[in-house]
C-alpha cells in the first residue's frame, strides 16, 4: 500500500500538455468569435479535405468489397460522391459554406423533431416533465425553422456554438493543468 501511495503521488506535477492544450483551445476560440468569417472558411476547407480523404477511402475499400459483398458498387459512388462534394466544397467557399448551414439547420430540425416525439413518453412519468419537455422543443423546432430559411444565421451561430464549445473546454483544460500540481 505505501509503494502505491508513493508511486501515485510522484506521478503528480503540474500538467504542461493540458495548459497549452487549454490556451490554444481558448485562443482559437476568440479568433473564431472575432473572425467568423473566417472560421466558417476554416471548416468548410477541413470538410473538404475530409470529404476528398474519405472518398479515396470508400475507392480503396471498393477492391476488397467487391469480391465480398454483391453491391460493394454502392462504395465506388459513395468515394466518387465524396471526392465531388471535397472537391465543390475546396473550389466554392461559399457552397461549401451555405452546405454546412444547411445541414446544420436540418440536424437542428430533426433533432428536434424527434424531441417532441419522444416527450410524449413523459406523459406517462410526469405532466409537468412532459409539458416542459414539449415546450422546450417545439421552441428548438421554431428556431431550427428560423435556421433553415436563414442559413447565414445558422452557419454564424455554428461558428459560435464551436467558439464557445472550445471556450469552455479550454477553460477547463487550464484548470486541469493547475488542479494536477
Amino acid at each position: 500500500m505505501d509503494n502505491f501511495s508513493t508511486s501515485s503521488r510522484s506521478n503528480h506535477g503540474f500538467d504542461w500538455g493540458a495548459l497549452i492544450a487549454g490556451v490554444l483551445m481558448v485562443i482559437a476560440a476568440f479568433l473564431l468569435i472575432r473572425h467568423p468569417g473566417k472560421g466558417l472558411h476554416a471548416f468548410v476547407l477541413i470538410f473538404g479535405i475530409l470529404s476528398i480523404v474519405q472518398g479515396f477511402v470508400w475507392l480503396a475499400g471498393y477492391s476488397r468489397f467487391r469480391n465480398f459483398f454483391s453491391r460493394s458498387w454502392v462504395t465506388l459512388i459513395s468515394g466518387i460522391l465524396d471526392i465531388i462534394v471535397g472537391v465543390l466544397f475546396l473550389c466554392s467557399y461559399d457552397i461549401g459554406g451555405l452546405t454546412i448551414a444547411y445541414l446544420f439547420a436540418i440536424w437542428f430540425f430533426v433533432d428536434s423533431v424527434v424531441g417532441i416525439v419522444f416527450s410524449w413518453h413523459l406523459k406517462d412519468f410526469s405532466t409537468g416533465y412532459f409539458i416542459f419537455s414539449l415546450i422546450m422543443n417545439i421552441l428548438s423546432l421554431i428556431i431550427a425553422v428560423f435556421l433553415i430559411f436563414n442559413p447565414l444565421i445558422a452557419a454564424l451561430s455554428l461558428v459560435w456554438l464551436v467558439a464557445f464549445w472550445l471556450l469552455v473546454f479550454g477553460i477547463n483544460e487550464i484548470v486541469t493543468a493547475w488542479m494536477h500540481r
